[in-house]
């Protein structure tokens, strides 16, 4: 009791000491409240029910590639990617070997074929040509493609040959076609093919490279926005060439015998001229095969729609590893051979889809840029001619769309007629008709 103001003073009672066991139960309580209640993701290296740290687990290294195109010079001398999916008999249970060679010159590309081992362990074989006329010539021989017989030649070849785009009245005329399914019974397979052209920009504040200088395949000019977001004249956009070859091996069968039907590979058989190469069965490739011939107008095998050491080849190395994962039956040579090609397909075409992207969206500026200046002076007249010249370049990119659209319908029919087992699924490119649907309104948004 105090005295002075007559109110009575509570003492708080002295403080309880905690034993070391009571505390650990208490923070036991507190961790297991706090887990189960209010659940947290675990930090990063650490285990959640531990306070000690757990070492991270360091990310794959990407794969490897070979040295020899460090230099822009060397980008520009050709190159050739083989890719070669190896048997199940050639490789450990469970597991796939993919072979990869960069090939700078036609004397490798020839020593490869003739080592006998190296062809016959391969189920698929993949062919990327960028800016290598050595090896298209040596190519078209060795798979027959530039073949004029009727009944098992096509005028694929021809049209490989010609890497740049037709021109009509000076000015490059864009195209695309494909190749109805053949069946060569001599061989034992079945090929198809396309090819179209593609418009590739280029950066104009970039030094022209040797292959642009002559402007022959140069098909627009493109306005953009500077460091400042002021207008300035940015891109060059060149028409290139994209040609695809696919080649599907067949069970051999016993070739009947017609006699109005002549054996294109018996040279007695067949007029021929001295002077000629003519085709020797025992000498052709006659497995999986899969020819992505590329140029660029700058010569560079960075500047193709599948550029070189990038998303789609490392992808392509890695094709049976992504099968499995996706829990896909690779024990069988022959599935899992055309898995591959399925899949490398539809990469083919989606590399074609993203290059739409990327240049509709270089196209959009430009037209911002246009209506801006409009606006600005309605009454200037002398904008009428690049008006008239937009116009014109929009309704030939749109024909440009509409081709690839036929191109890809094309090969969706003639690649169901590839194959001949009745089991296997119809799967081909179901995905790209979406694809480049997505172009069209894309298109379509950038012109209304």
């Amino acid at each position: 009791m105090n005295q002075a103001n007559g109110t009575a003073e509570l003492q708080s009672p002295a403080p309880r000491i905690i034993t070391d066991h009571e505390q650990n139960a208490q923070n036991a309580r507190q961790h297991t409240r706090k887990t189960y209640d209010h659940p947290q993701p675990p930090k990063p290296g650490t285990h959640p029910f531990s306070s000690r740290s757990w070492p991270q687990r360091p990310r794959s290294p990407g794969l490897k590639w070979h040295k020899g195109y460090d230099t822009s010079e060397s980008r520009k001398s050709g190159r050739v990617l083989l890719i070669d999916y190896v048997k199940a008999s050639e490789t450990k249970e469970g597991m796939r070997k993919v072979a990869t060679q960069e090939i700078k010159s036609v004397d490798e590309l020839r020593r490869i074929y003739s080592n006998p081992d190296r062809g016959s362990e391969a189920v698929l074989r993949v062919l990327h040509v960028q800016n290598a006329n050595w090896a298209v010539h040596f190519l078209l021989k060795k798979f027959n493609i530039q073949d004029r017989d009727d009944l098992v030649g096509t005028d694929f070849g021809r049209y490989v040959k010609y890497k740049r785009p037709e021109r009509r009245g000076g000015k490059p005329f864009l195209s695309g076609k494909s190749w109805k399914t053949v069946h060569d019974p001599w061989r034992a397979i079945n090929r198809t093919s396309f090819g179209l052209d593609y418009l590739k920009p280029y950066q104009s504040r970039v030094s022209e490279p040797q292959g642009r200088q002559d402007k022959t395949g140069k098909m627009m000019e493109l306005n953009s926005y500077d460091e400042n977001d002021n207008p300035t004249y940015g891109w060059d956009v060149y028409v290139q060439r994209l040609s695809v070859y696919i080649q599907h091996k067949e069970t051999p069968a016993e070739v009947p015998g017609y006699p109005d039907v002549q054996n294109p590979y018996e040279r007695e058989m067949r007029y021929h001229d001295p002077q000629e190469y003519f085709p020797r069965l025992e000498s052709l490739d006659n497995g999986n095969t899969i020819i992505i011939f590329e140029n660029s107008c700058s010569g560079s095998i960075d500047d193709t729609v599948i550029a070189a050491r990038q998303q789609w080849e490392s992808r392509w190395r890695r094709l049976p590893f992504y099968l499995a994962y996706e829990s896909s039956d690779i024990s069988n040579d022959d599935h899992m051979a055309l898995e591959c090609m399925k899949i490398i397909l539809q990469d083919v075409w989606k590399s074609v889809a993203e290059s739409w992207e990327h240049l509709l969206d270089l196209c959009t500026n430009h037209v911002d840029i246009l209506q801006d200046k409009i606006y600005e002076q309605p009454a200037d007249e002398s904008r009428a001619p690049e008006l008239w010249a937009n116009s014109s370049l929009w309704l030939k990119v749109e024909r440009l769309v509409s081709i690839h659209t036929d191109v890809v319908r094309d090969m969706q029919n003639n690649l169901r007629e590839l194959t001949s087992e009745p089991d296997v699924e119809d799967n081909w490119l179901e995905d790209t008709p979406n694809d480049m649907d997505r172009i069209s309104s894309l298109y379509g948004l950038l012109i209304h």
